[in-house]
């Protein structure tokens, strides 16, 4: 019969020293959990401040509501042109009445956008 040895089981100390490094690292888990959970919420926002956000927000929503209402330059030098959502839409179903012809000018256009500026030399 082949005996392979004892097994190597840990010693009361090393049981003893087991247990606190998992005691220890519980307490350690416990405390960074509870520190993180308090003071340090953000403080609660003003009533001055949540009215200066409100009417930040409401600028800004009108100002892009006469944006998409009205016709504009985005690029001059290029030719591109913001239009009102209602016309863009009638010439997109004007254009494509002949669709080779539509993709045809939509990719030309695309590239026309899409092309560097040209260098400007300060001399």
């Amino acid at each position: 019969m082949a005996t392979y040895g004892t097994y190597n089981t840990p010693g009361p100390f090393k049981l003893t020293v087991y247990g606190i490094v998992i005691i220890a690292c519980f307490l350690a888990m416990f405390y960074f959990t509870r520190s993180m959970y308090r003071g340090n919420f953000p403080t609660p926002i003003n009533q001055d401040r949540a009215a200066e956000r409100a009417k930040a927000r409401k600028e800004l929503n009108e100002k892009a509501n006469a944006e998409l209402a009205a016709m504009g330059w985005v690029d001059k030098p290029r030719g591109i042109v913001r239009l009102p959502i209602d016309r863009a839409m009638q010439m997109t179903i004007q254009a494509y009445q002949n669709p080779i012809q539509a993709h045809s000018n939509l990719v030309a256009r695309a590239q026309k956008a899409a092309a560097p500026a040209p260098v400007q030399s300060f001399e």
